[in-house]
């Protein structure tokens, strides 16, 4: 039952993309409108799930179990990370393809598929572990993210902006969020409620520019694509897989083992093809990885849900 509960909840998901797509089809949505979306949910929407979400009783347990998520992430990262190194090796991938391939493999897409997706599974308790799971992803994606994307382009010498990393909309609601953990503060009603209203719209409006964006690809050029096949396959299966082995080894279980699971689980970063443009990358490879992956993972993901 807890299979298709499961099930029912992602397949709804599915066809709120599906929708998206249809309106992308039927010019009732355009790029512009994507990008207005997308600043709209990782600005405000998703800053207000994360912080309605964190809106628990401080107690002792919680506080423990949290750092314990937090160093969990370290290790999950440290894995995968070294797994990246070793892929593009293994398939002879050189140049700025192997930077495309080794990005998709670290960062998924958290954002906009990874909280909506531990929402319909685990509840608000999970988007609570997702968002102290998730306090490493900005900063490595832009440190050793930005090194991996621009070690073979020329010309390209811009330093990390740590000031824009401590302020990201995310970082700052985990933060805003957990201080209230912390000091046990209960926000007003109306408050609580409209942060409720507003973190409520995050799922439908990232599924809306997932599909939107996915209107703009042709599955037969992602296919002509030498070894992306691979790639999604050790982005939604193998890395997953890893993760979930290495972790029920040494004794970790439950939620503790299926938030990191899940969220390695997801397809490739939605902004791999922005960062890959900027950087002077192969942002076409990055395009076609990210729409292969997001596909695919309509079916991985629920066939993962019923193994954790």
């Amino acid at each position: 039952m807890a299979f298709f509960a499961t099930f029912n909840q992602i397949l709804i998901l599915f066809l709120v993309m599906m929708i998206g797509y249809g309106a992308k089809k039927l010019n009732y949505m355009d790029n512009a409108l994507n990008k207005g979306l997308s600043n709209l949910v990782m600005h405000v929407t998703l800053p207000a799930m994360i912080i309605k979400s964190m809106q628990f009783e401080f107690s002792k347990e919680l506080f423990f179990t949290s750092i314990k998520v937090i160093l969990l992430s370290l290790v999950v990262y440290a894995i995968v990370i070294g797994i990246s190194f070793c892929f593009p090796r293994m398939m002879r991938i050189g140049g700025k393809k192997r930077d495309v391939f080794q990005f998709i493999l670290i960062f998924s897409n958290v954002g906009y598929m990874g909280y909506p997706i531990v929402d319909a599974i685990y509840g608000e308790i999970g988007v609570f572990y997702t968002a102290l799971y998730n306090i490493p992803f900005n900063f490595i994606m832009l440190t050793l993210g930005v090194y991996v994307l621009r070690r073979s382009s020329e010309g390209i010498k811009e330093k990390v902006d740590y000031k824009k990393v401590l302020l990201n909309p995310g970082i700052l609601a985990v933060a805003v969020g957990f201080s209230f953990f912390l000091l046990s503060i209960k926000l007003p009603l109306p408050v609580y409620e409209t942060l409720d209203i507003l973190g409520s719209t995050t799922t439908p409006l990232a599924m809306l520019v997932i599909g939107s964006f996915l209107a703009d690809m042709s599955l037969g050029d992602v296919f002509k694509e030498e070894k992306i096949l691979w790639l999604a396959m050790a982005r939604l299966v193998v890395l997953p897989g890893m993760v979930m082995g290495i972790l029920y080894f040494v004794g970790v279980r439950g939620l503790m083992l299926g938030v990191p699971v899940v969220i390695t689980a997801m397809p490739a970063a939605a902004n791999t093809a922005v960062l890959a443009t900027l950087y002077e990358s192969d942002h076409y490879l990055a395009s076609k990885g990210i729409f292969l992956t997001t596909a695919l993972s309509l079916i991985t993901i629920p066939l993962l849900t019923f193994i954790i």
